[in-house]
């Protein structure tokens, strides 16, 4: 398994409460995650140590936003599984369905932002445990992923539905389609 380590050089804006450094936008377009494409992974020399464990029946992508705000998807865990992961401060990371790229939770949030270990707790470090879910949809996303599953993307515009409910439907369906790049 690959550990993140930190990166030296160049200074760049932060988040002053997450260490979490802001970047211009970045990344395919989600519905309520105007945040999330300014979020990147800024230097960091203080370790956290977690376990990510997929709590839901779903495969989940874990992945980390790079230094420039990238996807970087991590590992792929199966419904029940977990992985220990030697992170950062400052490292946000994501969740979403492996199948469908819906996003998930983590402690009621969307991003997880590491919490520093501290040497007072002891050697071995105790790893944080991190569990991610599902979280409740709207139900006009609920409904959309719905649709995305029964109807093709190319008969969506076929459908007797209102112009903007079709647009919707369409941006919707294209988040099944996301890339990451791989972790080595």
């Amino acid at each position: 398994m690959r550990k993140i380590t930190s990166v030296s050089g160049i200074k760049m804006p932060r988040n002053a409460a997450s260490g979490i450094n802001m970047a211009s936008p970045v990344g395919e377009s989600e519905a309520g995650s105007s945040t999330l494409h300014r979020l990147r992974s800024g230097r960091s020399q203080i370790h956290s140590f977690v376990r990510f464990v997929n709590l839901t029946l779903r495969k989940v992508d874990i992945v980390w936003l790079n230094y420039e705000g990238a996807r970087v998807r991590y590992k792929t865990l199966h419904p029940g599984q977990f992985v220990d992961v030697n992170t950062f401060v400052g490292h946000p990371w994501i969740f979403r369905d492996a199948d469908t790229g819906d996003r998930l939770m983590v402690q009621l949030k969307e991003v997880y932002e590491p919490i520093g270990y501290n040497i007072a707790q002891g050697w071995p470090p105790q790893r944080r445990i991190v569990n991610i879910t599902i979280p409740v949809y709207t139900l006009q996303e609920r409904c959309l992923q719905v649709l995305r599953d029964i109807v093709p993307a190319n008969m969506i515009n076929r459908l007797d539905l209102p112009s903007a409910l079709k647009q919707e439907m369409m941006e919707y369906s294209a988040i099944k389609t996301r890339h990451y790049s791989s972790c080595t």
